[in-house]
């Protein structure tokens, strides 16, 4: 059986094709760019393609993400919170704590063996809490987003961004290339910025290994130091972090189906 997990997030969205619910067939992902109905039918196309499938062939759809009530063809939907805990644990068994950084907020939760969310906590008060930091500090240091984690481990003093707005914060920037603070001690203080908020919320939920980070910067080498150095723990990030919440969307679909096939007289949505 063949279910689909699409993640229509605000800045990209992400895609993931299961087989059982076990193994992945196909994976793709692009910028929203404030389309996410569409973006997630490209995506669908792109993963039946490389599974070799018609889009037909997926019996089940479950969406997530901040759009996800908005894709009409889903058979479920689901809470990015639920679908990134059981994605993580899905990419790495022996996570308890999950990070995730994502383009609006930032979240940290502790899971289940199974991936079930046990308590989280959220940030969406500010940018400045999450991934879209990144992007408009690169957008204004004129570094293009590609490079910033390399330029900033070169960093020997970063030069932390004390300000909890964004705005403060692009104005602290500011300040600093003024006063020529070397430009990867800027880049890596972004990071530590972005980690210590992370942090708060780790702490509140209760940090226990093993560590996951997913979401968009799951494979910024600079993040995952950021947040290593601001908790003194150790960080997983799986190559396939950022599709975490597909993978737990499509695992759920899988499973919503098992239920009501185990049901007498009951039949999955079609």
């Amino acid at each position: 059986m063949i279910t689909c997990g699409l993640d229509l997030g605000s800045g990209t969205t992400k895609g993931v094709l299961l087989e059982d619910g076990q193994r992945i067939l196909a994976s793709a992902f692009a910028p929203t760019r404030g389309a996410p109905v569409e973006r997630g039918r490209q995506i669908l196309e792109l993963m039946a393609e490389e599974a070799n499938i018609l889009p037909g062939d997926v019996e089940y759809l479950c969406t997530t993400g901040a759009a996800r009530y908005a894709f009409l063809d889903r058979n479920l939907q689901v809470s990015d919170i639920t679908a990134s805990g059981r994605g993580a644990v899905f990419l790495a068994p022996g996570t308890r704590h999950v990070v995730d950084i994502g383009s609006q907020s930032s979240r940290a939760m502790s899971v289940s063996e199974t991936g079930r969310v046990i308590r989280f906590k959220m940030n969406e008060k500010c940018a400045a809490g999450a991934g879209r930091f990144v992007d408009r500090c690169a957008k204004y240091l004129q570094v293009p987003l590609e490079e910033m984690a390399p330029k900033a481990l070169a960093s020997a003093q970063p030069k932390i961004i004390s300000s909890v707005c964004a705005v403060l914060a692009e104005t602290e920037i500011i300040n600093n290339v003024a006063e020529e603070v070397p430009l990867p001690d800027i880049l890596m203080g972004v990071f530590l910025s972005l980690a210590q908020r992370a942090y708060i919320l780790m702490r509140y939920v209760g940090i226990q290994p093993e560590v996951a980070l997913v979401g968009g910067l799951v494979k910024s080498e600079a993040m995952v130091r950021a947040l290593e150095r601001t908790g003194k723990i150790s960080i997983s990030a799986h190559p396939m972090g950022q599709h975490a919440a597909a993978i737990g969307a499509a695992m759920l679909g899988y499973s919503r189906v098992q239920k009501l096939s185990s049901r007498p007289g009951r039949l999955p949505a079609a």
